[in-house]
């Protein structure tokens, strides 16, 4: 791309993160509702196993209470400090029922504890297959879901002589583990949609952001050299008149010599006043070297997150570029960096600034998987890229 000493561009882009977050409602909303109905089972189903422990079961009373009020207290005490701590890594809008697994250990094995005094209290399990998978893991969730279920199924025959299981006991422990499981995994998968959705957001704010603020740069910047022209071409050029009129009238009258040398000189003094607003101008406008804002485009880029490392490599003396050359190797950098996130899957990503005696050329390799252009579009092939380099002078290879 060629190059024409023009005045820089400043830096106004705002970076990613400066607009509003998404809040992620959905998410939030959603743990709420399992806490809630949480606290709720953990309030009822001791109760219920206390009371049917003392009318079906004979249980005494005392001890009946003892054990409820054991699990209550072991709820509570954990409960809401662990429900609420987050997940380690997410936004804090992303409000996760994530209990902390000694806590949900210790109610599981006071729970086995209280199904010896009656098995009325194995219907409490329903409440302990959701904790145990949020509180231990992909792999120890489901397996502590099965032991758990395997108990509730089993407990109830290690008080009586005979060992025979009704459907009931079984079906029950069942489903309500297999509808646990289900329900923990469409939750991770709202979960996750959720913490896209946030990317794709939180890029489209800053992209909107970015866009507003070159729009309005380049106005500025297009006013003030409208404003600079027009003062060169109208006033500067009158001015510039009246200077040299003035002179020749003085020598054709002498007698006005004084008058017409006054005209003059306050036309000069104008004239550099002129002249001195139009370079104003020209001083004033925004600034920015191509490797400011090629640093701008991939710190945005790390503030996405992401596997990819990004890396600048810059060779060569600068030279002044237009604005429109800065700004559409610019736009080109957005463009081809957009396309590594999206499709390469790439651990690394070089950009390579190369500056010519006569030219500058932008390098963007990585160590991705790459694309099908002919699947993906126009658009994400760089074409557009390209139009725009063949614009600025420049070309796309």
């Amino acid at each position: 791309m060629n190059a024409e000493p023009v005045p820089e561009q400043e830096s106004g882009r705002p970076r990613i993160g400066e607009g509003p977050a998404p809040t992620g409602d959905t998410s939030t909303a959603l743990a709420a509702t399992l806490r809630g109905a949480m606290h709720v089972a953990f309030l009822v189903l001791p109760v219920v196993g206390a009371v049917r422990a003392i009318t079906a079961d004979g249980v005494p009373a005392p001890l009946a209470i003892l054990c409820a009020v054991v699990l209550a207290v072991i709820y509570l005490l954990g409960s809401q400090r662990a429900l609420r701590r987050g997940d380690a890594g997410r936004a804090d809008t992303t409000d996760l029922l994530l209990p902390s697994a000694p806590w949900v250990l210790a109610l599981t094995a006071a729970w086995m504890a209280t199904t010896f005094v009656s098995p009325s209290f194995v219907w409490i399990a329903f409440t302990l297959f959701f904790l145990v998978l949020f509180a231990l893991g992909p792999v120890g969730g489901p397996l502590a879901l099965a032991l758990v279920a395997l108990w509730a199924i089993v407990s109830p025959v290690l008080g009586r002589d005979e060992a025979l299981l009704g459907v009931g006991e079984i079906l029950g422990p069942l489903i309500g583990a297999v509808f646990s499981l289900v329900a923990h995994a469409v939750y991770r998968r709202l979960l996750r949609e959720t913490d896209r959705s946030r990317v794709l957001v939180t890029q489209l704010r800053a992209a909107q952001a970015e866009l507003a603020d070159s729009e309005r740069r380049k106005g500025v910047a297009e006013e003030r050299q409208r404003l600079a022209s027009d003062i060169h071409d109208s006033l500067a050029q009158g001015l510039n008149s009246i200077v040299m009129l003035s002179r020749a009238a003085g020598a054709v009258h002498p007698s006005a010599a004084e008058e017409f040398s006054r005209i003059e000189r306050t036309a000069r003094e104008n004239l550099a006043d002129a002249r001195g607003l139009v370079r104003d101008l020209a001083d004033r406008a925004p600034r920015t070297t191509l490797e400011q804002a090629l640093r701008e485009v991939i710190a945005r880029a790390e503030a996405l997150g992401g596997p990819t490392r990004w890396e600048l490599r810059v060779d060569g003396t600068p030279i002044e570029l237009a604005p429109e050359q800065v700004e559409t190797l610019h736009r080109a950098a957005q463009s081809l960096i957009a396309n590594v996130q999206r499709h390469a899957k790439a651990q690394r990503c070089v950009l390579t600034l190369v500056w010519w005696p006569d030219r500058v050329s932008l390098d963007v390799v990585d160590d991705g998987r790459g694309f099908d252009p002919s699947a993906v579009g126009r658009a994400a092939d760089g074409a557009a890229t390209g139009d725009a380099a063949r614009t600025s002078g420049g070309a796309r290879i």
